[in-house]
């Protein structure tokens, strides 16, 4: 199932973790701030408790939303500015 990852993290370095730790998971960037891909629902609560962990106490907003094939297909795309590329995006 394809799953959409969303996070507002104000701190730089814990949001390049965070970045990190969703490539390693296979996701791929869709925006700054949300990757997407496939993994099953209990690869996606692994991810949430790592992600639990590496956050710590620290300020964050992330969240998991799983959708299904037949809601994804029909996303519509109203404006796509660029690849966003693996590379890490730091906002200083």
């Amino acid at each position: 199932m394809n799953n959409i990852v969303t996070y507002d993290v104000p701190d730089d370095r814990l949001r390049a973790k965070i970045a990190s730790r969703l490539f390693e998971y296979g996701l791929k960037r869709l925006q700054k701030s949300v990757f997407i891909g496939e993994m099953s629902r209990n690869k996606a609560e692994m991810l949430a408790l790592e992600l639990e962990d590496l956050v710590g106490g620290e300020p964050a907003d992330i969240r998991i939303f799983p959708v299904c094939e037949r809601c994804f297909e029909a996303h519509i795309v109203v404006c796509e500015l660029h690849d966003v590329s693996e590379e890490e995006v730091v906002i200083t």
